[in-house]
């Protein structure tokens, strides 16, 4: 897992062109998006996920086998649990959607608007925890593909 502010974001390009793709397109975004959207730039896919923060009991971790996520908060603020996957049960794997979801425990950590976290296949995640209170979350994922 790695987190920082995107004015950073050059110290991760070494990471590849995709996560470079992905960190650009974040530093450059500012919209005020009403609705899903899916958007691909340059080959690399960018989920827009407008949302509402939730209780940490109406959230659940989820992991990865073969993606990394970029979760990027263009707005507002976030709580993401974290747990590295061996120190998880796993409940299910959807191999089409390349989504494990599972349970356990783990730690939070906060990002705030201009905030990046990636989180590659070792790291579950649980994402759209609020802060102090719910709260209007842009959220942007890119979706990169590591195996």
């Amino acid at each position: 897992m790695i987190v920082d502010h995107i004015k950073n974001r050059e110290l991760y390009y070494f990471l590849g062109e995709d996560f470079k793709t992905a960190l650009e397109y974040f530093a450059n975004y500012n919209e005020n998006p009403q609705k899903d959207e899916d958007v691909y730039e340059n080959g690399v896919l960018i989920r827009i996920r407008p949302t509402t923060t939730k209780k940490k009991q109406d959230c659940s971790f989820e992991a990865h086998k073969l993606y990394a996520d970029i979760h990027f908060v263009a707005g507002g603020n976030e709580k993401i649990g974290y747990a590295n996957v061996c120190e998880l049960k796993e409940i299910s794997y959807n191999e089409k959607e390349d989504s494990a979801l599972l349970t356990g425990e783990g730690s939070d950590v906060l990002l705030k608007k201009g905030y990046f976290m990636i989180t590659l296949p070792e790291d579950a995640h649980m994402p759209v925890i609020e802060y102090k209170r719910p709260e209007r979350l842009i959220k942007l994922i890119a979706k990169i593909k590591v195996k």
